[in-house]
């Protein structure tokens, strides 16, 4: 806790913070001079990467420190990626902030790519976001999102842009779907991993719970099986579902 506030203190240039509770600290210093200001006097066109930064530096301790404040901070945060650094599917805003922080929510301010601290924040930081119900569904999302968009091999959409952090793109998708697949449900993961195009990166997964998979749902939500008579895609679909089933005992090899 020492540090992060001698971390700030360093950044905003403000002295004395420990003497100060840590909700003074964030309402009057974390948020204004480091989220950055949206006033009729002074306005910013993204939440700040001191911000980002701040929160994947500290979010351990941003966890412990406040129970209350902590989801918070993590759902400016979130809310930053969702303004143009990552695309996903919807997510309310500037709810789940209580209005009072509104002013920090990132549905008013310009769309932004990628910029270092969300990156960092995303590697470092947005697994805490995980741990609380008040953000746990955004930061999901956003993981999905980066899985939507990037293959495996860390090629991107063409309609989608990581501007400077390309060549980071493949540790994005890893990172992703470590995340998603330690602190999501096979309920939770399964609409995402069975839609057209994408369920192809996914099949090791699926063959992990081959079990849970009811076959007919999921060759409907794919669509991986559309072309040919009744009798070729019965075919194709049995070769398909012998391919995932057998795709993590080819990966695992022989067993001794």
């Amino acid at each position: 806790m020492e540090q992060m506030i001698a971390y700030i203190e360093n950044v905003t240039r403000e002295k004395n913070l420990s003497l100060k509770s840590w909700k003074e600290i964030v309402d009057t210093v974390v948020l204004p001079k480091m989220a950055g200001p949206k006033n009729e006097i002074q306005s910013r066109y993204a939440i700040n990467d001191m911000y980002m930064n701040l929160l994947a530096k500290y979010a351990y301790d941003i966890s412990c420190k406040d129970q209350t404040l902590a989801p918070i901070l993590f759902e400016i945060a979130l809310q930053r990626l969702s303004c143009g650094a990552v695309l996903h599917d919807s997510t309310p805003w500037p709810e789940p902030l209580p209005e009072k922080y509104w002013e920090y929510s990132s549905k008013w301010d310009e769309g932004h790519v990628m910029t270092e601290g969300c990156y960092n924040f995303i590697m470092n930081g947005l697994e805490q976001a995980l741990k609380f119900d008040m953000t746990r569904d955004h930061a999901l999302k956003i993981l999905f999102g980066l899985m939507q968009h990037i293959s495996p091999t860390g090629n991107v959409d063409i309609d989608y842009s990581l501007s400077d952090f390309e060549d980071k793109a493949a540790p994005l998708y890893r990172h992703a779907e470590r995340l998603v697949e330690e602190y999501a449900s096979f309920e939770e993961i399964y609409p995402y991993y069975v839609r057209p195009v994408q369920w192809e990166k996914h099949i090791f997964y699926l063959s992990q719970h081959k079990d849970k998979i009811k076959w007919n749902n999921f060759f409907e939500r794919t669509k991986a099986v559309s072309k040919g008579n009744f009798i070729s895609r019965r075919l194709q679909k049995n070769a398909l579902r012998k391919k995932i089933e057998r795709a993590a005992m080819s990966v695992a090899g022989p067993s001794m």
